[in-house]
């Protein structure tokens, strides 16, 4: 079975992901209002409407401050452009830092794990009416033309970038087995898509049950759940197994939970996104990537 830095990810993971990865319609983003085709003011929509798949794509939580405008275009619609303008809007796309645009080396560094020769071919196949200078735009059309090794290694060495922590030792996922059979499974593994985040983890220990472990929960049944089963805010400053820790911003909202396994490990999902793996993970390693937050501790009494 193939890893990303320790953490497992099934053949049948990968392909899922390339399905989803790429979507078929196109998000472009504008400091101005552009001329040609439609386009609506960011401030005057809601950008929840956008499936997660479409949000994780196109990381549209990163996109920079000066765009104002936004507009859905198809591949066939994209393409049908001049070249002056397509290079324009690809050139503005990376410097809004809008996803899935990226330069030739950070595409040959994505599928270094290929023959030379495979690299400058499938390069080939990404630049064709989807490129401006040294920036490249995936689009599912030309995605779906690589091959599946391609696809995969894009894939796997794009996910590598998004985890900090290397999976620990097998042996110390074992050791809790027995004691977690129920989150056993998803260990160090990744899911298949967008969704499943820190809260459903949790959920699904505190309940020894994994029926929503794939879920998108929101913070309110979560709360509600640790309520029910008992648990309540501990102001000691020491763990122990089956705590639940929570980290609050500034503004008293919660932004990430897990489940302490035992004094020294957490079950663990850094975000809501497929690329990032249910772990076990040091509760060292754990405040430390939530420093900026404030920690408390949850004990069921």
């Amino acid at each position: 079975m193939k890893s990303i830095k320790k953490y497992a990810i099934p053949q049948e993971t990968l392909e899922k992901w390339s399905e989803i990865f790429v979507p078929d319609r196109d998000l472009f983003y504008f400091k101005s209002k552009p001329d040609n085709f439609p386009s609506h003011k960011i401030t005057k929509m809601n950008q929840t409407v956008f499936t997660l798949d479409i949000r994780t794509s196109f990381l549209t939580w990163s996109i920079d401050q000066k765009a104002e405008y936004i507009s859905v275009m198809s591949n066939e619609e994209f393409h049908a452009l001049p070249t002056l303008e397509r290079d324009h809007i690809i050139a503005e796309q990376k410097a809004l830092n809008r996803g899935l645009v990226f330069t030739e080396d950070e595409l040959k560094d994505l599928m270094k794990n290929l023959n030379s020769l495979e690299v400058d071919d499938h390069l080939k196949i990404l630049k064709r009416g989807a490129s401006f200078q040294n920036l490249v735009i995936l689009q599912k059309c030309n995605w779906d033309q690589l091959s599946k090794d391609a696809q995969h290694a894009i894939l796997m060495n794009y996910a590598d970038e998004w985890i900090g922590e290397h999976a620990l030792n097998q042996e110390i996922r074992e050791n809790y087995q027995t004691h977690y059979p129920e989150l056993y499974p998803y260990m160090d593994t990744f899911p298949e898509e967008n969704g499943p985040n820190c809260l459903a983890a949790v959920a699904s220990a505190v309940r020894s049950s994994t029926d929503d472990i794939k879920c998108w929960m929101q913070i309110g049944p979560f709360l509600n759940l640790l309520e029910e089963n008992h648990y309540h805010l501990n102001e000691t400053s020491s763990v122990q197994s089956r705590d639940v820790l929570i980290w609050f911003n500034h503004q008293n909202q919660a932004v990430h939970a897990a489940y302490l396994l035992s004094e020294e490990h957490a079950f663990n999902k850094h975000g809501q996104t497929m690329f990032n793996p249910w772990q076990v993970i040091q509760i060292s390693e754990l405040k430390k990537a939530w420093a900026n937050f404030t920690c408390k501790i949850y004990r069921k009494v």
